[in-house]
């Protein structure tokens, strides 16, 4: 064997060591590359093992349901399916175009441009019934796909709908409790992360990924059907601008009715102007006229500055008050308490608005609840405007006093008088009654709370005892109901014309308010039309409806002996209106 040379062992040994430190190096680089994947970049490196594994998918998610305090829906989602283009995956055109024009009843013309689009994907037509779409997908054309989404459906139509508000398009929320409850009504994401396998199949069921909630509303599907059957008639028949009646409990505060005029569908809100969307007795702020008397004349008892037995000398309807004169409709001379309110003499209230002082009648007035807003959390909701104290000139306490110089609103009104009817206890306005998740669990409930006394129990008693005589002989004499005590009262109060910024003589807002019965109320109910021609007042156009709005909701309670079978009632004809309401028929109890 011959002998390796020395020169030979050395070069050997040298390449040895070069491999070595090859490697080394290699082993260092690798190491180091670990590192960075494994701890510097680990994020970077895990989002693009997830992007492989998963989809990221955009969904239509479903809305939570809105629903009457019996469980009636109001407001719901209804399953829909839209169709999809991929054009550059569709083979056979002309079958595809065939089929759905077919199906779908869109003209051949309408189709073509899609299907010839050079873009990965197209819409052809959203939110159609299940059974189209359902046939499209049966067919599993090539390149046609179907994607299930919502559409918001409001099974009542009209019924509510300016409470209700509406959703567009794009399960955006557009208004009323729609917008006010978005946060609970929607889903919390409209779009799911599912899992897929190796060809790119999703695997993970994108079903039961609601997160949103129901709400339960406080309002009677069958009594807001009353109330807008009555409301409508009449706002037609007096071709009023506008009008609102709300029923509440006064017990407890819930509101049973908001009904509006005019009103709006909101399954097709792009077919009505949006003055028909507005929630005229939450938004709108107005002087209240002679509905406003019976609280200067709470003040003036509550302050124990006049008395039951008190009498006022009315001038005989002339009384000079600074450089402005008072009037009444009537030359009155001496009347009682009583009768003021009963006759509705704005004399008889500016002198009682002298006795009590500027002072207690703001107090009275802030507490309760004027110039302020419920605490709903309506949208747009008024507050309306009771000027500060400092700021009264000497004729402002004798306007203030028979409703002019001050705004309200509905709710503030049927709050305050809830309040005359609940002995003297305000109680926190709901509408919304409680909250509850997918699975059924209460988020969300809202109690009857009361906010405070404002008078006591025994002057509430004795104003409820005026408006008694009121409607039984006073201008409130068409809201009486055979056998029945009603308190209430009228209002015919003069707009200001925004342009001469004076009282116009043809504009009025007219009003009734009151409840029934009048010794234990079951319902406090408000009637207000806006500028009704040719007869303005309270007391010949507000008066009567609420009397056909008690006398049916007393019914629907089982106070009266007679039966109303409220299937059976619809709107006028000429009225254009459809709505479901449930059957209800009520017997003597």
């Amino acid at each position: 064997m011959r002998e390796v040379s020395q020169t030979s062992l050395k070069m050997i040994k040298i390449r040895i060591l070069m491999i070595n430190f090859c490697l080394g190096i290699f082993l260092i680089l690798i190491l180091f590359r670990g590192y960075q994947l494994h701890i510097v970049e680990n994020a970077q490196v895990e989002n693009l093992a997830l992007k492989q594994y998963q989809a990221t998918l955009p969904i239509e998610p479903k809305r939570g349901s809105i629903y009457d305090r019996n469980g009636h829906p109001l407001a719901m989602d209804v399953q829909t399916i839209s169709i999809a283009l991929h054009p550059l995956q569709i083979g056979d055109k002309n079958k595809v175009i065939s089929e759905l024009s077919r199906i779908l009843s869109i003209p051949v013309q309408k189709i073509w441009p899609k299907i010839n689009s050079h873009k990965k994907f197209e819409w052809l037509v959203r939110r159609i019934d299940l059974d189209k779409g359902n046939e499209v997908a049966n067919l599993k054309l090539k390149g046609v796909s179907t994607v299930s989404e919502y559409r918001r459906f409001y099974p009542n139509k009209e019924l509510a709908g300016n409470v209700l508000g509406a959703v567009g398009y794009d399960a955006k929320a557009l208004g009323g409790l729609e917008l006010s409850l978005d946060s609970f009504l929607k889903s919390s994401s409209s779009r799911v992360v599912a899992s897929r396998d190796a060809k790119g199949r999703l695997y993970t069921s994108i079903e039961n990924q609601e997160t949103n909630h129901n709400v339960y509303l406080t309002l009677d599907m069958n009594l807001q059907f009353i109330a807008e059957k009555y409301l409508w008639e009449t706002g037609k028949k007096y071709k009023a601008a506008s009008g609102f009646a709300m029923i509440a409990n006064p017990r407890t505060g819930e509101l049973l009715a908001v009904a509006n005029y005019p009103s709006f569908n909101p399954n097709v809100y792009w077919e009505y102007a949006q003055a028909s969307w507005k929630n005229h007795a939450f938004i709108d702020s107005f002087e209240p006229g002679s509905t406003f008397k019976p609280f200067i004349v709470a003040a003036g008892l509550e302050s124990h500055k006049i008395k039951i037995g008190d009498k006022f000398y009315c001038e005989n309807g002339n009384y000079k008050v600074g450089n402005r004169v008072i009037r009444d409709h009537n030359p009155y001379g001496t009347l009682t308490l009583g009768e003021i309110v009963k006759y509705s003499s704005n004399i008889g209230v500016t002198k009682i608005g002298e006795k009590v002082g500027k002072d207690f009648f703001y107090k009275t007035m802030i507490d309760f609840g004027f110039s302020q807003a419920s605490g709903l959390g309506y949208p747009l909701e008024s507050s309306g405007f009771v000027p500060h104290k400092s700021k009264w000139k000497e004729i402002d306490r004798s306007n203030m006093a028979f409703g002019q110089g001050l705004t309200v609103n509905g709710l503030q009104m049927l709050k305050a008088y809830s309040t005359l009817a609940n002995e003297g206890n305000l109680m926190r306005p709901i509408l919304v009654g409680r909250v509850t998740a997918v699975a059924g669990d209460v988020v969300l409930e809202n109690k009857p709370i009361v906010e405070r006394q404002v008078v006591s129990s025994d002057v509430a008693k004795s104003l409820s005892s005026m408006l008694i005589d009121v409607v039984g002989a006073g201008t409130g004499r068409l809201a009486a109901i055979e056998g029945f005590s009603v308190a209430g009262k009228t209002g015919t109060a003069q707009k200001v014309n925004p342009k001469t910024r004076t009282y116009d003589e043809h504009n009025y807002v007219s009003s009734f308010i009151g409840y029934i019965p009048a010794k234990k109320p079951e319902y406090v109910i408000y009637v207000v039309y806006d500028s009704p021609q040719p007869i303005h007042t309270g007391g010949a156009v507000a008066a009567p409806v609420f009397k056909g709005i008690a006398q049916e909701a007393l019914a629907y309670k089982g106070l009266m002996r007679e039966e109303i079978k409220l299937a059976n009632r619809s709107f006028s004809q000429d009225m254009s209106r459809d709505v479901t309401v449930v059957d209800h028929t009520v017997v003597d109890q």
